[in-house]
């Protein structure tokens, strides 16, 4: 099959998987209300947070198997990742265990016990990314959306059984442990033959993974810390509803990542500010059109998601799109930062965010509107300031091949 067509195909898997995450957000927020989603989402923010070198495992691994880092060795250097994986993992499930009580405290969960389950779904999320990497680096891209789609379909599974026994919050994680669990091990399949050959660590590998975690985990706390305030400041009621409504705005994310994976092999061929701007496009193109849909009915479309109870969030749900489409062209320039090992737009990112939280903890916390625009200012920052930059570098790589062009001039 032609690259292109591997490339839709991925696109359109990621696409699915994207429409069955908001299927599990649909089929939860009902049976749960507004109070208990709300806590649900606060918890679930706390995992998807701790999971972010999962992310990192994908990029580094496939970074590694795909021999275009420009790296003398890069070869020589593959690896699964798997050790690693299975040290972060267990290593997140034990801080959770143990912080357990105060997270349920925090987010007023109905037991302890709901954090524990979410700290061993670390395990299976973190081999799952090895897993991920592998694939996208030897560019089986059939064998990644097969993957994509199981991880997927396993949890809308375990949100229909939560719904229909009419599960609460612990149960519910009970279930997803269990979806994820069964992903890891198809995941495991698909890579069977690539765990037998590959070693399981790597050279270099912590200071390649603590430099990727950084700026993935820039992105993944710009995209996240607004869940954690408004479940914070706002009342139960009106922060299940944000929760809700920000789901719009990550659709948007969700539903373009297959653009922002698909740089990374990219980055470090000729034409690679191209291909940067063309997938920026494309994603802004992308938002803009679900913003559009959107718009004909934001009241309708959150009633469809939630129910009734929600219907006061509509125009948040629009807000929240316009959000997401910041988020996603965001994602492009730290996805492709990362594939060049390199950090400064993580570290204008980590600015930004630092920036967004004393802002909502001191002044804009009063309203799901408030927190929303916060975080849209600091999401155009980071988008405006990737584009600013890959501008910048592209004018400098064009006056430097004129001045080498001019030199070899001379001396002939």
């Amino acid at each position: 099959m032609p690259k292109t067509a591997l490339g839709v195909l991925l696109g359109v898997a990621m696409g699915m998987s994207n429409v069955l995450g908001y299927l599990v957000v649909m089929l939860l927020s009902r049976p749960l209300g507004p109070a208990e989603f709300g806590g649900y989402t606060a918890l679930s923010t706390y995992g998807v947070l701790l999971s972010i070198p999962a992310g990192v495992f994908q990029v580094v691994v496939a970074r590694r198997l795909s021999g275009h880092d420009g790296r003398a060795g890069a070869a020589s250097a593959a690896t699964s990742g798997i050790g690693p994986a299975l040290l972060v993992g267990a290593g997140c499930f034990v801080v959770t265990a143990a912080i357990s009580p105060l997270l349920s405290r925090l987010f007023h969960l109905p037991s302890p016990v709901a954090p524990v389950l979410l700290g061993a779904m670390l395990v299976p999320m973190m081999v799952t990314g090895c897993f991920q990497g592998m694939l996208l680096g030897r560019h089986r891209l059939r064998a990644l959306s097969a993957l994509y789609l199981v991880t997927a379909i396993t949890r809308v599974a375990a949100a229909i059984v939560c719904a229909a026994s009419g599960f609460g919050v612990t149960q519910v994680f009970a279930a997803m442990l269990t979806a994820g669990v069964v992903s890891a091990l198809f995941g495991a399949w698909l890579c069977r033959v690539d765990l037998r050959s590959l070693p399981r660590t790597g050279h270099d590998l912590a200071a390649e993974m603590i430099r990727s975690n950084s700026t993935l985990a820039a992105y993944i706390a710009l995209t996240n810390v607004d869940v954690l305030f408004a479940r914070h400041f706002l009342s139960p009621h009106d922060s299940g509803g944000y929760a809700l409504a920000s789901t719009f705005g990550r659709a948007v994310c969700w539903g373009t990542q297959f653009v922002a994976l698909l740089v990374v092999p990219r980055m470090q061929r000729h034409g690679a500010t191209r291909a940067l701007l063309r997938a920026s496009a494309v994603v802004f193109g992308i938002g803009v059109v679900g913003l559009g849909v959107v718009a004909i009915s934001p009241t309708g479309w959150i009633t469809i998601a939630g129910g009734a109870d929600y219907r006061e969030f509509g125009g948040l749900a629009l807000l929240c799109v316009l959000l997401g489409i910041a988020w996603a062209v965001a994602q492009v320039w730290l996805f492709s930062e990362m594939s060049t090992n390199t950090g400064a737009l993580g570290a204008l990112t980590w600015a930004v965010i630092v920036a967004e939280c004393v802002a909502l903890a001191l002044w804009w916390h009063d309203s799901p509107a408030q927190i929303a625009i916060v975080c849209l200012i600091g999401a155009l920052v980071i988008a405006l300031g990737g584009l600013l930059r890959v501008t910048l570098q592209h004018r400098t790589r064009i006056e430097l091949t004129e001045e080498s062009a001019v030199a070899v001039a001379d001396r002939a």
